[in-house]
């Protein structure tokens, strides 16, 4: 069987395809995006690739491949993430040839776009879907809420390979507080670093890693001297290999204004990094608050700073959060992600979800 899969999402499209491309029934796993980017071989895939922009032609490029692709009687099903907009690209293909879609939300997408102002818009085609997933129970509850029948969602959880992240040794970390990822205003860098100057106050013999690179890096810099933390914060800019940052770390902050459900808490957690976090997006999907992390309010530098005082002072709160954070960790392994796809795709195989809906039905 052979599936027909749009999207872009940069590299973090390896964590999400490498369980289609894991599953048995696949064959071979048609990939239209702009590049090759991704962290590693994926099974059975195949590359139609697009322009990356301007942005109209690509989508007029993963338009036509669509429907070139879906002709194929080997193509039994198309599979996007971020539905915006390239599940709606793919879904002319679907109509044309009664042929299922599946509409893959990643977090943000969800938020922004479905839950935001074009949602009038896209709910009712999201609901014309023969299978949608959900990153965790929070947005399948909002679904369900939007009309989305219960049976054609499921919760696919956001898969990596837990086995290429060693879990650290918190007695022998380097840095207490390591964030990862963009240095752009949405993820208030700022704020961590402003927080972590408060630790320091209090005397604590800390360090903070900041892994990362983007267009506030002189700034945050700046910043750090300003608040004279420089000699207690790394900046190591963008590394293809963040897995020596995370085995010498003890705690993975993110203070986020707003946030789908970001990779980087997930490979942090498999390191058996204990995450605190402010609660947005679906980040409550993952975290439970006092359980296996800890939440601040968003732009709180206060109570980010009492958070990771909190985890520094009390090792046995510490620990009781690492090891239930460390329990969790094969749900997010590419197998669990696997599993998921399994009635899906199982159905497909024998040819028992085709659709043959109307057009007036999307």
């Amino acid at each position: 069987m052979e599936l027909v899969s749009c999207l872009v999402l940069g590299a973090n499209a390896y964590y999400h395809l490498v369980p289609l491309g894991m599953h048995p029934s696949i064959s071979r796993l048609w990939i239209l995006r702009p590049s090759r980017v991704e962290r590693g071989q994926i099974p059975n895939a195949e590359y139609v690739l697009v322009a990356q922009k301007p942005t109209f032609w690509r989508l007029v490029q993963m338009l036509w491949a669509s429907l070139r692709l879906g002709r194929r009687k080997e193509v039994k099903a198309f599979t996007s993430f971020n539905p915006f907009p390239y599940g709606l690209v793919q879904l002319p293909a679907a109509i044309l040839y009664h042929k299922p879609i599946h509409f893959g939300f990643v977090g943000s997408d969800w938020n922004q776009h479905v839950r935001g102002r074009l949602g009038w818009f896209l709910r009712p085609l999201i609901r014309r879907a023969d299978f949608v997933t959900a990153t965790g129970p929070l947005m399948r509850r909002q679904m369900i809420e939007y009309g989305i029948e219960e049976e054609r969602i499921a919760i696919l959880p956001h898969a990596i390979d837990v086995d290429y992240y060693p879990i650290n040794d918190p007695e022998r970390a380097k840095y207490t507080c390591i964030f990862v990822g963009r240095l752009i205003q949405l993820k208030r860098v700022d704020l961590i670093l402003q927080a972590f100057a408060l630790v320091l106050e209090t005397g604590a013999n800390a360090r903070l890693c900041i892994v990362g690179d983007g267009p506030l890096a002189e700034e945050l810099a700046t910043l750090t001297l300003e608040l004279g933390i420089e000699d207690a914060v790394d900046f190591v800019g963008f590394q293809n290999d963040i897995r020596p940052y995370l085995r010498s770390s003890k705690i993975m902050v993110m203070a986020s204004d707003m946030e789908g459900l970001p990779f980087a808490i997930i490979e942090g957690m498999s390191s058996g990094l204990v995450p605190v976090s402010t609660p947005v997006g679906t980040i409550e999907d993952l975290i439970v608050d006092e359980e296996n992390g800890l939440f601040f309010f968003p732009g709180d530098d206060e109570s980010l700073a009492d958070c990771v005082c909190r985890l520094m002072d009390d090792p046995d709160l510490y620990n009781r959060l690492r090891d239930n954070v460390l329990q969790l960790r094969d749900d997010y392994a590419f197998a669990a992600a696997t599993a998921v796809w399994d009635s899906w795709l199982n159905n497909l195989n024998t040819e028992k979800m085709f659709t043959n809906k109307p057009l007036d039905q999307f």
